[in-house]
């Protein structure tokens, strides 16, 4: 093997972090810079200086990184492969296997994955008799959604649901009930669960005798994206560290995002309290982005309240100035895009080198359309296509009927929904409307059926309203909406987010005159193989460009970056408002999106928006709106100007100062 110099292929911080064996280190990664080449050259150096492979502990979030880090170690030093590496969970099981019968088993553990413990859940919740009463009562993958982010954030089941799940308030007292009756279950029948892992670890590295030889073990301990660890997880590594303080942990602390899944971003900050003799290292260097993108990422994170301040910066400091366009609304601002990665296209970046990235799923809508009309391939992350969600589905039925009276699918889908009506039912129903001039006759025999009569009338009394020929197809959605509802609030656990979807179907029908242009576009979403194998023809060796929410871009990067709908109420979500973490997180959110692209970058907006029918004017995302941020984005005055009408603006803008303050009374306009 040739002898490495670390310093020649590092540079200066990163240099530091490897070279730095022992005592605690906390090193403070901004976003592309090079951690994971960090991590793979100190687990070098560890073995390189003498330290035994075996003893080092490298604890990841997934398989693949950690197998990544090892093998891309293992290429300058096979003695590399032998470095104990994997999740937390995996290393949790491996520890509760060896000391099973301190925890009082016996015999082999049983495990309950995520399928089995939802599925006791409901087996516990049916023989406690909360699903015989009228009362609604939470599903079984919710109710294992609450317990696991009880133990994952260290709270009670009342302070997750008051965060998460505050419909479900009410029934907290049934909740912990069915809790300790599932401690209960698992107990008696010898079960762990994917959560028991890390408190059965936890309990067993308490015990000082067991605790030593761990540490006698492992005695170099490694903790990748430390930022996105929980409390349980932190304190893992606390005591994983408390005999011999060899720990270094990575993190980001700008880039915590995943607080949903019990993730505490004040980890990065405790870590130095809870190890007196601690590092503290950061990682600046940018090998991803141009400057003019980091200056925004830069300005935009500036406002947090805590955090490491680091500034990003890169040897390349050329590039294309980021750009801020505004839209009269979300279809404009769609058609833009879609116009604007074809000529990216033509330009000679291919669509996989392109992201577009949003908060939420249902701001993507329009662009799901807008691009499937331009036949450009998409691919989305972080969720299922618009139109194949249940929910989107179940409306779309009721759409489908009204263009087509026969359609077998969308008549079958409409009439399960009805409580009451199984499968044989819906099938006779069904051919009474195929044999009769209206519904009225097709209903008639079935109206007497006292279980499903009253929803059967509900119906009927739906279909008389779309008899009125004024209404246009917006306004049937929104007495589908109507109608739909309650139904959808009992089938889904978290229907207040679905409605935003629907809200956004809503407002994109506007856009159409007719159902059958409607529904054109929407059919053509719905097979989204069409578009895609007909650019695979053209070109054999071509890839979608990527839809993706923010939270499931992280980790990834593209030439070109879209980030839409940067209003008040989509980032930050309108549901953060009240809660100052929340919107702290929202900011990193901004901040980890900024950092996806590498040499473009577009920031857009709506003005015109839609709450239960009415229009209502957008404002522009907070932080987008301060001036540090707004300096360092190109905006087309010109442009602006021409669509003030469109803004219904009544003051004009001077366009010939491009400076500051005249930004500043630009988006004045938006702070109604």
């Amino acid at each position: 093997m040739k002898e490495i110099n670390f310093k020649n292929i590092l540079n200066p911080s990163q240099y530091k972090a490897v070279t730095t064996l022992e005592g605690p280190l906390l090193v403070v990664a901004g976003a592309g810079t090079g951690k994971t080449r960090v991590i793979e050259y100190r687990v070098l150096n560890l073995i390189l200086s003498g330290v035994k492979p075996s003893s080092i502990l490298l604890l990841t979030f997934t398989r693949k990184a950690s197998r990544e880090m090892i093998d891309r170690a293992s290429c300058h030093n096979k003695l590399c492969q032998q470095v104990e590496g994997g999740t937390f969970h995996s290393f949790a099981y491996k520890i509760i296997k060896q000391y099973r019968k301190v925890l009082g088993f016996k015999n082999n553990i049983s495990f309950l994955d995520e399928a089995d413990s939802a599925d006791a859940l409901h087996l516990l919740s049916t023989k406690l008799g909360f699903l015989d009463r009228k009362i609604r009562f939470p599903k079984k993958n919710t109710l294992k959604n609450i317990i696991s982010m009880s133990i994952n954030r260290s709270v009670n089941i009342t302070t997750v649901l008051e965060k998460d799940c505050p419909h479900f308030l009410d029934l907290k007292g049934d909740i912990e009930k069915l809790h300790k009756a599932y401690i209960d279950y698992k107990v008696n029948h010898l079960f762990i669960d994917y959560d028991d892992m890390l408190l059965y670890l936890k309990f067993l590295l308490e015990r000082d005798e067991i605790l030593e030889k761990i540490s006698s073990r492992f005695s170099y301990i490694m903790v990748d994206e430390f930022q996105d660890t929980n409390k349980l997880q932190a304190e893992i590594v606390y005591l994983l560290g408390k005999i011999h303080q060899n720990v270094m942990v990575v993190g980001d602390d700008t880039q915590s995002i995943y607080s949903f899944r019990g993730a505490y971003y004040k980890n990065m900050f405790e870590f130095p309290k809870r190890f007196a003799n601690c590092k503290i290292l950061k990682l600046e260097h940018n090998y991803r982005s141009t400057q003019p993108i980091l200056d925004v990422a830069n300005a935009t994170i500036e406002g947090e309240k805590q955090k490491y301040t680091k500034v990003l910066f890169t040897v390349n400091k050329e590039g294309v100035m980021p750009e801020l366009n505004f839209f009269k609304d979300s279809q404009r601002e769609a058609d833009f895009i879609a116009n604007k990665i074809k000529q990216l296209y033509d330009q000679g970046i291919e669509f996989s080198s392109i992201g577009v990235l949003y908060r939420s799923n249902h701001n993507s809508l329009p662009l799901q359309l807008a691009l499937s009309r331009l036949d450009i391939p998409f691919i989305v992350y972080g969720g299922i296509r618009f139109v194949e969600t249940a929910h989107v589905k179940d409306v779309l039925s009721f759409v489908k009927v009204l263009q087509n009276k026969h359609d077998e699918l969308a008549w079958n889908r409409i009439l399960m929904l009805l409580e009451g009506v199984g499968p044989r039912t819906a099938e006779k129903i069904y051919q009474c409307i195929l044999n009769s001039h209206s519904l009225d006759v097709a209903f008639k025999e079935f109206l007497s059926d006292k279980k499903f009569s009253k929803e059967l009338k509900r119906l009927l009394k739906l279909f008389h309203k779309f008899k009125d020929k004024d209404l246009n197809i917006t306004s049937r959605l929104r007495l589908i909406k109507d109608f739909y509802f309650p139904i959808m609030k009992k089938k889904f656990d978290n229907y207040h987010l679905r409605s935003d979807d629907l809200r956004s179907l809503i407002q994109i029908s506007s856009e159409y005159r007719t159902v059958e242009e409607f529904l054109v576009d929407f059919v053509a979403l719905e097979a989204p193989e069409r578009s895609m194998v007909d650019m695979f023809q053209k070109k054999s060796d071509e890839r979608p460009i990527v839809l993706s929410t923010i939270h499931s871009a992280k980790g990834l990067e593209w030439e070109a970056v879209f980030i839409i709908s940067l209003m008040e109420g989509c980032l930050p979500v309108s549901y953060s408002l009240e809660d100052e973490e929340s919107i702290e997180e929202e900011r990193r959110l901004l901040y980890v999106a900024v950092t996806r692209a590498k040499s473009r970058l577009f920031l857009s907006m709506h003005n015109q928006g839609q709450n239960g029918g009415i229009f209502s004017f957008n404002r522009l995302s907070r932080f987008i709106n301060e001036k540090k941020v707004l300096d360092k984005l190109h905006i087309d005055y010109k442009k602006f100007e021409k669509q003030k009408d469109d803004y219904d603006l009544v003051e004009s803008v001077d366009v010939n100062q491009d400076d500051s303050a005249t930004l500043r009374r630009l988006y004045d306009y938006f702070d109604y």
